[in-house]
């Protein structure tokens, strides 16, 4: 049967207030992960593009590009009888579905893609694609472009297949899955790649130093589907990076799309804005872009201006709860004691939501290390500022994970060391 990954890039997030499909990128594998096919388009919406900044595609590169209806077709026939997958499904089906009914290709109400995005959250303990893909050492250096994504995905899929490929719920949604159109086309489809662009070598990234909403992450009951789509998709709005009405209408058209209540949003804005300043706060020191970032997702969620030091301070704040945290003291790795080749005492609290993040070779596969992090309620992905302990096989290590936590002062730990306050935590919560 195989799976056929998508990914859409589209000129908005509703397709019922007029936004449409941007470029379409799919990518078949077989029943055990291995790509069997990839195509691409992007497509003419016959309107404008919206966020350039963010999916950067221009209107000029769609103007000869085909329209929808004249690849459907050929999209149809390429997902028919495989298993349909999509970081986030609930945003990509609903376009999927505006687009191919208004060409004569109806899917039943009731149909659903395979969300790798709650099967990531339940499985690794991160959601967002770019933390997974740093969970499981997934290249992406291609986000918003459909194809990268969908490789992504399709690359985050394997690692499914691995970790739950012989779950009864994880058949039981690929069977559920299974794009129930067929098309006879079987001509090639016209399509229309993105404009060439020179590969650049691949350079560090500090990702602690991203924008604040690259960078947070709420710990969510695996079970609370609704909120996990909402806060995937706020990060698109909030990349936009205006402050205008028109975010307040994004924010209500996807509420609807996760069928949260008014009272669910709000709960949920105040607390990604108090994650935001956590993250913004955790070494001390609030620079003037995290500032002003917090008052735009201040603004944005119709949330006040959460209330920050008027002066940056030296030392590392880790807010810590006797109740709930086990504090271990270790000799590691961490801050410029790291970057100099000698060792400093290395501080790290493990309480629940914390941020563990691991980096090279494990006494474990880090997919069953991400998941036992997930059953204990921490998350993990890509250094943040907030990040608690870097786990790595050697604190000397020069991956670029070990970068960040040199360039913020996250300690830099063995696995040795890390797990006995692993074991501690989990018995002191009663987590078995």
């Amino acid at each position: 049967m195989g799976y056929a990954v998508i990914d859409l890039e589209t000129t908005g997030f509703s397709p019922a207030r007029g936004d449409r499909i941007l470029e379409v990128g799919v990518v078949l594998i077989d029943d055990a992960g291995e790509v069997e096919h990839e195509w691409t388009t992007l497509i003419n919406p016959q309107r404008d593009v919206g966020a350039t900044h963010v999916h950067g595609i221009r209107a000029s590169d769609v103007v000869d590009a085909p329209l929808f209806g004249d690849v459907a077709a050929h999209l149809v026939r390429l997902l028919s009888g495989r298993a349909l997958a999509a970081h986030n499904q609930e945003f990509d089906l609903r376009f999927l579905r505006a687009e191919l009914a208004a060409h004569g290709y109806t899917l039943p109400p009731a149909y659903a893609a395979l969300c790798t995005m709650l099967w990531s959250r339940s499985s690794f303990g991160a959601a967002k694609l770019s933390d997974v893909c740093a969970v499981l050492e997934i290249e992406h250096g291609s986000a918003h472009a459909a194809l990268g994504d969908a490789r992504a995905t399709a690359a985050v899929i394997s690692a499914l297949i691995r970790v739950v490929g012989r779950n009864q719920r994880w058949d039981a949604d690929v069977i559920g899955a299974v794009f129930p159109l067929s098309s006879d086309a079987s001509e090639t489809s016209p399509s229309a790649g993105r404009r060439a662009v020179a590969i650049a070598p691949m350079v560090f990234v500090d990702t602690a130093a991203l924008p604040l909403w690259e960078r947070v992450s709420i710990l969510l009951d695996f079970d609370d589907a609704g909120a996990a789509v909402y806060l995937d998709m706020l990060t698109r709005v909030l990349e936009d990076g205006l402050i205008s009405t028109a975010e307040y209408s994004r924010l209500d058209a996807i509420a609807e799309v996760a069928h949260l209540s008014k009272e669910r949003v709000v709960a949920l804005h105040s607390e990604y804005l108090a994650a935001a300043r956590a993250e913004a706060m955790a070494d001390g020191v609030v620079s003037e872009d995290e500032r002003r970032e917090l008052a735009q997702i201040a603004t944005i969620l119709d949330q006040s201006a959460p209330e920050l030091p008027l002066a940056t301070v030296a030392e590392v704040v880790r807010p810590t709860n006797d109740n709930d945290a086990v504090v271990q003291r270790l000799r590691g790795t961490g801050g410029a004691a790291a970057a100099s080749g000698s060792a400093s005492p290395a501080v790290f609290t493990l309480s629940p939501g914390a941020r563990v993040v691991f980096t090279g070779t494990l006494s474990r596969p880090r997919e069953e290390w991400a998941r036992a992090l997930a059953e204990a309620g921490f998350v993990t992905g890509s250094v943040t500022k907030n990040c608690v302990a870097l786990i790595a096989e050697d604190p000397a290590t020069q991956s670029g994970k070990a970068k960040t936590a040199r360039a913020h002062g996250i300690p830099i730990i063995t696995e040795a060391q890390f797990i006995p306050a692993f074991e501690a935590f989990m018995a002191q919560n009663r987590i078995v």
